[in-house]
């Protein structure tokens, strides 16, 4: 068994799918595959906390602040600052775990390591999951309250929260995506009123179209609590696909060997988003699996480091 070979075999229990998508050019239609190796609340002024589940590897505790927006263990996001030079901006990364309690920020710690090493600031949120406060509507207003905190903690780092990045994997993807859209919703919604919008959006393997996945997917009905049928309503204001246009470029990747997560799900989303004027750059590369975008140094995970770079400069 080659190491990247037993790193998937790791992760591949633990990961419902976290995508990053891209709407790209103005082409309703997907690119051809490309083959790739098998291998709500107003926010409380931000609190420095001790104390991480992991140090991403490379990286120094002196790089990270914690700040937490809760007192439950999971309301706490960590920024990572660069040594030395900084670019202008600010990524924001949203973990997958299926929305559930077994999987924390430090599932993206290789792509945290690996963006803070190239200068990017990086700001991991953290989030309850489904039966630990989480699910509807407690998952969707962490991820709007640490990603609104950022504008305080972003301020007091020197960092330009102005030029975020929003960017998810798996069931992260989904809620970048939703996250995306926020300022799309309507009063009174959870997440409602941001005071964060990002100027980029991505998903990598994600859940983009839950309302059509929840037939096949029971963890979708459980961080709705209950089917389409059932709450409709809760769809409509947390399936980021009935929420386009997002008004920003778009990022979505996904792999065609996903077991996880059907490809489908790029592509509905990706056809609905452009039909309401998204730039869409969408990404299905040929063989890639549901947690080939978490490995840096890889190709899958290069493909979505070239639109960061592309995007933040």
């Amino acid at each position: 068994m080659t190491p990247g070979t037993a790193r998937r075999a790791v992760l591949r229990g633990s990961l419902l799918s976290g995508a990053v998508l891209v709407a790209s050019a103005c082409s309703a239609g997907a690119e051809e595959p490309e083959e790739t190796p098998t291998p709500t609340g107003t926010p409380s002024t931000p609190e420095r906390v001790d104390g991480a589940p992991t140090l991403p590897s490379g990286l120094q505790e002196s790089q990270r602040t914690a700040y937490r927006y809760g007192e439950h263990p999971r309301q706490v996001s960590d920024l990572w600052l660069p040594e030395g030079e900084r670019r202008d901006g600010l990524v924001a990364l949203v973990h997958g775990g299926a929305w559930q309690v077994g999987t924390d920020r430090s599932n993206v710690d290789n792509i945290v390591a690996d963006l803070v090493g190239r200068g990017f600031p990086v700001l991991n949120l953290d989030y309850r999951g489904v039966d630990d406060g989480g699910g509807w509507t407690g998952t969707f207003t962490d991820v709007a309250t640490a990603l609104d905190q950022a504008a305080e903690a972003a301020d007091a780092q020197g960092v330009n929260a102005g030029r975020t990045l929003l960017l998810g994997h798996s069931a992260g993807g989904h809620l970048a995506m939703w996250a995306a859209a926020r300022r799309r919703l309507p009063s009174g919604a959870p997440g409602a009123d941001p005071r964060v919008v990002p100027v980029f959006a991505g998903s990598m393997s994600g859940v983009l179209r839950p309302t059509t996945l929840a037939a096949q997917d029971p963890n979708v009905v459980n961080v709705f609590g209950g089917t389409p049928e059932e709450v409709d309503d809760r769809y409509a204001v947390g399936d980021p696909s009935r929420l386009v246009p997002l008004g920003m470029p778009v990022f979505v990747l996904h792999g065609t060997a996903d077991e996880t997560v059907p490809y489908s799900q790029a592509q509905e989303f990706t056809d609905l988003a452009v039909a309401a004027g998204d730039q869409v750059d969408l990404q299905l590369m040929e063989g890639a699996s549901h947690e080939d975008p978490l490995f840096p140094g890889e190709r899958v995970w290069g493909r979505a480091l070239d639109w960061i770079e592309a995007s933040l400069g």
